[in-house]
């Protein structure tokens, strides 16, 4: 499980810094102040893992694993999201499938 926080906490810092290519200076929250929030969620993360790893009773181990799990999930498709709002080659395709009549608004959103 470890490594799976490893994980999460590299996709955090991945996403922050994707958000900062994305966005630069108009990031909402700003900076600071996201990088307050990227540090708190990682935090969280290893402090609720690390109670469960010393705590001599293991009754929540299955929704501990769900949590991360879901998280590295979730973090990964953040991820691939931002990827694709800053390639040139997917916002290609949409102008394309927009050309073509197809509605992308949900794309956009």
């Amino acid at each position: 499980m470890e490594y799976k926080l490893m994980g999460v906490s590299a996709l955090i810092l991945i996403i922050l810094f994707l958000t900062l290519l994305k966005d630069g200076e108009n990031m909402n929250p700003p900076l600071k102040k996201r990088a307050v929030i990227d540090s708190t969620t990682i935090a969280i993360f290893w402090v609720v893992f690390e109670f469960y790893n010393y705590s001599k009773d293991k009754a929540f181990e299955n929704e501990v694993v769900m949590i991360i799990n879901l998280a590295l999930v979730f973090f990964l498709i953040r991820m691939i999201q931002l990827i694709t709002q800053l390639n040139p080659l997917f916002q290609d395709f949409v102008k394309f499938l927009k050309r073509k009549g197809i509605d992308v608004s949900e794309l956009d959103e």
